[in-house]
């Protein structure tokens, strides 16, 4: 009887940590980065360039003429931005054993924003909405390795992505 266990347990545990977290994390707003994009005729909505070496160019009024006044627009360094409201930005705290996720707070927390950034009045990419782990405190295992996770597991420049040509500082 012990052996059947002892054997039980082995396989549950190899079983679980091929991708799995025993813990509870936060789920938070990150961006997504595309710097080969195309707009389409839905607002917000974009396709992949069919030509990813040679994407189109839009400039801002090309895509305000297609898409309407932009929620809010600025200046990120060196680049220009237009940012379309496209819902609320969510963060998530739940507990997950094995790989069954246990909610245990949902909040709004701002708003998510699918921005189109600009250098020299032509497009060199977007950011959109996209959620993943922010803070942990527990075990898992990944792709490669497992081990122990505490706090953070991700930074906010991380989180907060912008095109390449946009993140060179302005020289004065």
């Amino acid at each position: 009887m012990m052996k059947f266990h002892l054997l039980t347990a082995l396989i549950t545990i190899s079983l679980t940590s091929i991708h799995c977290f025993y813990g509870i994390a936060r789920i938070g707003s990150t961006e997504w980065v595309d710097e080969s994009f195309e707009i389409t005729e839905e607002r917000k909505k974009f396709k992949n360039a069919t030509d990813f070496r040679n994407p189109p160019v839009y400039s801002k009024a090309d895509i305000i003429a297609k898409w309407g006044e932009p929620s809010k627009s600025g200046t990120d360094k060196v680049c220009d931005y237009i940012a379309y409201r496209d819902g609320f930005e969510w963060t998530f705290i739940g507990a997950a054993i094995w790989i069954i996720p246990i909610p245990v707070l949902i909040l709004p927390t701002g708003f998510d924003y699918v921005k189109i950034y600009f250098k020299d009045e032509k497009s060199v990419g977007l950011t959109k909405p996209h959620y993943d782990t922010t803070h942990a405190i527990g075990y898992g295992c990944g792709d490669n390795s497992c081990g122990f996770a505490r706090g953070r597991t991700s930074d906010y420049r991380y989180r907060k992505q912008k095109p390449t040509v946009c993140l060179v500082e302005k020289k004065d």
